[in-house]
């Protein structure tokens, strides 16, 4: 027992710095973002032809998809803040690779989607 004539176990901290915390999300969200622009500019380049090969491309889109892959595995284990945008970012992202040319409007979803990503981010960062 404490002073207080509490247990241990029942004494909180009351003034918790979410530096730590805070930051390690913006990392995290930062991560991802940078990642998933990267993946995107893989189709940008491959449908206007800027690969050598399809091996080139293919190396290319392999290196792209396991580097979001790892960001979006660390917004994912969490399930909270951007969890859901980050989702459909990503999914969106890999239906690019599926298209052998660039489907008409495939710019402004992507758009629309990394800043509803962004603004997720944002609400879920200003709990910390």
């Amino acid at each position: 027992m404490s002073d207080t004539g509490l247990c241990e176990w029942e004494v909180t901290d009351v003034a918790q710095d979410w530096t730590a915390v805070y930051l390690a999300h913006r990392e995290t969200y930062a991560a991802f973002l940078t990642a998933t622009d990267m993946e995107a500019r893989v189709s940008w380049h491959r449908w206007r032809g800027e690969y050598e090969d399809r091996q080139q491309a293919l190396a290319a889109t392999d290196a792209a998809f396991s580097t979001t892959q790892a960001a979006f595995n660390m917004i994912d284990l969490e399930a909270v803040g951007a969890a859901a945008e980050a989702a459909a970012l990503v999914a969106a992202i890999r239906a690019m690779h599926e298209a052998d040319e660039e489907p008409a409007g495939v710019w402004e979803e992507f758009t629309r989607l990394r800043a509803e990503f962004v603004a997720a981010a944002r609400e879920h960062l200003k709990a910390h």
